[in-house]
């Protein structure tokens, strides 16, 4: 089988749920970068949170599919990451598809999280980080990510967008309306399976 090359850009997280921020940033990227393609990684459990309460990952691939329908360069893909860290994620993306270039997404508040992440020396020389900022963001303080070194990418004029799902999480724990939130077929797909209800 051929294989086209493309830069493609990974977008990882629990996605617990899915909601308009992350669509947004993924549409910026493809706006305000080359990247042809945005490739959402759903992680099984997540090194920096509670993994007991987080969504069952069948439930999490099956609402990112409905909300990235329809969506042109935007897709899910599965690297199976049960143990997730990013740099290996790196690596079976390239060692799956070794034509292609890959960047990684992640929003402006991972920032200060990001020295603690394994490898992270490794990352950077793998990859380029490509930052979404979020509401309040308006200057790069790390030591490790610089636009000037060309570590990462700022996406200045992209919407500002909250990507952490606890926000939205907590209005659904506590039955109030999502709506413009999240993608109605994913709110549809929550009130069938019974997700995000107080136990």
């Amino acid at each position: 089988m051929l294989s086209v090359c493309m830069k493609v850009a990974l977008f990882g997280g629990t996605f617990d749920p899915i909601h308009r921020g992350h669509l947004t940033a993924a549409e910026s990227v493809l706006e305000f970068t080359d990247c042809e393609e945005v490739w959402f990684v759903p992680v099984y459990w997540h090194v920096f949170k509670t993994n007991t309460g987080i969504t069952d990952i069948v439930h999490r691939k099956k609402m990112i599919g409905l909300a990235i329908e329809g969506k042109p360069g935007i897709k899910l893909v599965d690297f199976n990451e049960n143990p997730t860290y990013t740099i290996d994620t790196i690596h079976k993306a390239k060692n799956a598809f070794p034509d292609h270039e890959f960047v990684w997404v992640i929003g402006s508040n991972l920032i200060d999280e990001f020295p603690l992440w394994k490898d992270t020396s490794l990352i950077l020389a793998e990859t380029k980080i490509i930052i979404v900022p979020e509401p309040g963001f308006e200057k790069l303080e790390s030591e490790l990510l610089s636009e000037e070194k060309g570590t990462c990418k700022i996406l200045w004029d992209a919407p500002r967008v909250e990507l952490d799902s606890t926000r939205v999480r907590k209005k659904l724990l506590a039955s109030k309306s999502v709506e413009g939130l999240i993608d109605s077929k994913v709110i549809n797909y929550i009130k069938e399976k019974g997700l995000y209800r107080q136990a």
